[in-house]
């Protein structure tokens, strides 16, 4: 009788434990909604994404383009004129029995023929080592030249007479020397062309009037009747027949 007694007991209380856990399993409130959406987006960030926070960006993103280069380093360098910024030539017409001078500075060009009866100056430009010239306002004097280290190859136009020339490279006091001067309202203008061998023709043209010029010793006076002229190397003239 005891043991059964005792035995009802043992079953009571096992039923009330489990009563117990059955309520508060079912009475425990539901985790807060803030916790779960926490937890489903985690990991987030660069960190949920390996390696994003070493991707390069901007230029470095793009392979090479920090390395090209812009602006004037960009375009290649455009070639210059191989023509000689100073030269000096002088040389003997074929068949025309007189001389021929050519003179080149930055680009500009200036020559003179002369026989000693005849004399005309010419200007003009060179470029990509050929020049060309004329003669003043008449447009029947042409002068055309191959430029190279040794001399000048071309050819000289006077109106109907047309002559070839070579014409070496010379040094001073060899070269080209002109004189000018005013006397009574009239100019005076000297031309001198002296080879290296020193072979040398000039004239000396009074207003429209010429006649053979007294030999020139450069770095020199010389007189003409009664007028001193001062005779003077390219360098000192080619900008007034040039520009003029």
């Amino acid at each position: 009788m005891k043991a059964l007694g005792l035995g009802v007991l043992t079953g009571v209380l096992a039923a009330t434990v489990a009563a117990s856990l059955v309520f508060a399993l079912t009475d425990r409130p539901p985790a807060p909604a803030g916790a779960r959406a926490v937890f489903a987006e985690e990991p987030s960030g660069q960190a949920a994404a390996p390696g994003r926070g070493e991707e390069p960006t901007g230029e470095a993103a793009v392979p090479g383009r920090g390395g090209e280069p812009t602006g004037e380093a960009a375009v290649p360098s455009r070639s210059e004129d191989p023509t000689p910024a100073k030269a000096d030539f002088a040389g003997r017409v074929a068949g025309g029995g007189g001389l021929v001078a050519l003179s080149v500075r930055d680009g500009k060009a200036v020559g003179y023929f002369c026989d000693g009866r005849r004399e005309v100056w010419m200007s003009g430009e060179a470029r990509d080592n050929r020049a060309t010239l004329v003669g003043p306002e008449d447009g029947r004097t042409l002068m055309t030249a191959d430029l190279g280290e040794d001399g000048a190859k071309g050819s000289l136009v006077l109106g109907e007479d047309a002559f070839r020339f070579t014409a070496p490279a010379v040094e001073r006091p060899s070269g080209l020397y002109r004189a000018t001067e005013q006397v009574r309202g009239a100019s005076v203008v000297g031309g001198w062309i002296v080879l290296p061998d020193g072979r040398q023709v000039g004239a000396v043209r009074f207003g429209g009037a010429g006649r053979p010029a007294p030999r020139l010793v450069p770095g020199r006076e010389v007189q003409v009747d009664d007028v001193t002229l001062e005779p003077e190397p390219v360098d000192a003239f080619i900008e007034e027949l040039t520009n003029g």
